[in-house]
């Protein structure tokens, strides 16, 4: 696999692939028929050999880790076809002492988790669930900028990816993007703290990413979405994985950086708007003024008062309902 991987959209020679490892062509061709039964597109012609197609899209460690730039961050890409949750298995491996920059992906979750509790519905072949174990040295007030660096780091990715025609990506605070008015991002963030003198030891950081899904369970259809809604599909999901990757570590290294609380702003679908967020387990509504540098929802509430949350669900109120 790594050697079609490595020439993704090129062919390489039975004969090429037989000298390299040692086996016959019968045997190649066998190994070439088994990936064709996993999922992946490979093309064969008489004289020229195998090519995996631009866009056989399998989320393989092969296929991200081609992917990841040069000199990237990410020290160990782990990948599953099922697993329970990328959080919870990457929260067991950094107790385990698992290093900075380990990536966790998977192309289906049976318990995927999102924030409060709730689960987060995982298809198999058409999401992207993949977690990250972060070991930054910051205070817990600088912790809800790990979740502000993710959302940032998935616009950045597939808008790159897709060469700007991919636009209009929105940020609803703190943890959802948003494509055509569609939820297609939730994100995950959890810390491990050293219960002696309070210090965050490690940061677990989960993002589930619908990127070609249709079908939603229940009420989901109505209000989740995906990258690719119907059949055009610009990227990979192991291109995307090794993308957001590179984004994450690059700038969780430098949570100060002007330049991502920027980013987070202007793609805001808060800002100007009016909301409604739960405080002492009553609803109250604010209108958003923005968004400060450490990541808190600005608001004037119900009373008036200049107000910064901190954490919470909020919901947008649409028009109609003024």
């Amino acid at each position: 696999m790594n050697a079609l991987e490595n020439n993704r959209g090129k062919f390489v020679s039975g004969e090429q692939l037989a000298e390299d490892f040692k086996v016959t062509r019968a045997a190649v061709w066998k190994a070439i028929q088994s990936l064709r039964k996993e999922g992946h597109k490979i093309k064969a012609i008489t004289n020229k050999g195998y090519r995996l197609e631009r866009f056989s899209d399998v989320l393989t460690k092969e296929g991200i880790t081609a992917n990841l730039k040069s000199g990237t961050k990410i020290s160990e890409v782990l990948c599953f076809d099922t697993i329970n949750s990328t959080n919870t298995y990457a929260k067991n491996l950094a107790l385990s002492g698992a290093k900075r920059g380990t990536l966790i992906a998977a192309n289906h979750q049976t318990q995927g988790r999102g924030r409060s509790g709730h689960s987060f519905e995982s298809p198999a072949g058409t999401g992207l669930y993949m977690t990250l174990i972060l070991r930054p040295e910051i205070e817990m007030s600088k912790f809800q900028m790990i979740t502000i660096a993710d959302a940032v780091a998935v616009c950045k990715a597939i808008e790159d990816l897709s060469g700007g025609i991919i636009e209009g990506l929105k940020i609803k605070w703190v943890n959802d993007v948003f494509l055509r008015g569609k939820k297609i991002t939730g994100i995950l963030t959890e810390a491990i703290t050293n219960f002696e003198n309070g210090e965050i030891e490690s940061v677990i950081t989960g993002i589930g990413i619908n990127v070609s899904t249709k079908k939603f369970q229940g009420n989901l259809s109505e209000t989740a979405g995906a990258i690719f809604e119907h059949d055009e599909i610009l990227f990979g999901r192991d291109e995307l994985c090794a993308r957001v990757a590179d984004y994450i570590m690059d700038m969780a290294e430098n949570l100060n950086d002007p330049e991502m609380i920027k980013s987070y702003r202007e793609r805001s679908m808060l800002t100007g708007k009016n909301i409604t967020y739960m405080k002492n387990n009553e609803s109250h509504s604010a209108k958003v003024e923005g968004i400060d540098d450490l990541g808190g929802l600005e608001i004037i509430n119900d009373k008036g008062e200049r107000e910064i949350l901190r954490s919470g669900e909020v919901f947008m109120v649409r028009e109609h309902e003024k």
